[in-house]
């Protein structure tokens, strides 16, 4: 249908409100944050249980949204609120640690093993 007024610009290409939704829940995105995956638009929610990377400590996704900066480690990844020693909780961001298995330890933890 025509737009006439009161529409959104995705791709170049003009869109109705009601009619700009998330590809996964079909909630409207005009306004909101969101972004796209081969083309197609997805509300933060979406795209995080689609597509993001998860992180190894909380298990939720790592969107980048808000200040989401992550650390990788081989094949895992961690929020930086979430890149602790596994035994003392002290952050490791920044810093040096030793991968144990499945956690990670700062270098006072690990003079223990």
């Amino acid at each position: 249908q025509s737009l006439t007024k009161g529409g959104v610009t995705y791709r170049d290409e003009p869109w109705h409100k009601e009619c700009f939704v998330c590809t996964g829940c079909k909630t409207p995105l005009a306004g909101q944050q969101f972004t796209s995956q081969d083309d197609n638009p997805y509300c933060i929610k979406c795209f995080g249980n689609l597509y993001a990377k998860k992180c190894s400590a909380c298990t939720k996704p790592i969107t980048g949204f808000g200040g989401g900066k992550y650390v990788s480690f081989e094949d895992r990844h961690w929020h930086h609120n979430c890149f602790n020693c596994a035994r003392c909780n002290t952050s490791l961001v920044g810093k040096g640690f030793i991968p144990d298995n499945d956690e990670i330890l700062c270098r006072d933890c690990s003079s223990d093993l």
